[in-house]
């Protein structure tokens, strides 16, 4: 079970957000929003519940980065709805979980959406599919549904990662040369580990237990949202 308070988690967000703008990565706003979700996680002091919420309105907004290939790609957070509950005791610590990334061109037209959820529940009845998952497309919020993609699966096996964690995968893939420099950096290994140990550790200690007995499940079995609650 991770012990992990929201000022420690505040600190480390502020920090990794510090140095994403001076990487250049990150737009004011993007900046002003990280800082924003790092300050109210700093005033929950020694709490072990906390938020962290990105509005609709206000995104991390990343500067134009570019593919491999060259393509031109400006990525952001435009939605976090998680609730950190670290009383949970076999499973991510996690009461709510809901993050969504949209991929722009250089002319703001979307190219993609992603979202890594939490599977709803209504009473004892579980959305089908992994418990924590990747999905294309899901809902296009501030818009009509008739512009949501068509098909919602597959919803893919993947851990929870929150505004650190995607922060980083983001940077990795579309600011490469600056990840590489970022990666080498010790205090910003240090901070991005707080959050990995608040997403993963829960989630690999699954993993193991079905490693150990590999007649009697499949991975895919045990982190299936109906069978791990």
């Amino acid at each position: 079970m991770t012990d992990i308070k929201a000022a420690d988690a505040g600190n480390a967000l502020q920090a990794i957000a510090n140095k994403l703008n001076s990487a250049q990565v990150l737009e004011p706003e993007g900046l002003n929003t990280l800082n924003r979700v790092a300050r109210d996680l700093k005033s929950k002091k020694r709490k072990k519940e906390w938020p962290l919420e990105v509005d609709d309105g206000q995104p991390v907004r990343f500067k134009l980065g570019q593919t491999p290939d060259g393509k031109k790609v400006r990525p952001k957070i435009v939605f976090a709805n998680i609730k950190v509950n670290q009383g949970l005791e076999s499973r991510p610590p996690f009461d709510c979980f809901d993050l969504a990334i949209v991929l722009e061109d250089e002319a703001q037209k979307p190219l993609s959406r992603w979202h890594i959820d939490l599977a709803n529940s209504t009473g004892e009845v579980v959305q089908s599919g992994p418990l924590f998952h990747l999905q294309f497309g899901g809902r296009n919020r501030g818009q009509h549904r008739e512009h949501d993609h068509p098909i919602k699966e597959p919803r893919w096996c993947h851990p929870p990662m929150e505004l650190a964690l995607v922060s980083e995968m983001l940077v990795a893939n579309f600011f490469e040369s600056a990840w590489l420099d970022l990666r080498e950096d010790q205090a910003w290994c240090a901070n991005i580990n707080l959050f990995q140990r608040l997403c993963y550790e829960s989630y690999l200690n699954q993993l193991q237990r079905c490693l150990a007995t590999p007649s009697g499940s499949t991975i895919l079995r045990d982190v299936w949202a109906s069978n791990w609650k």
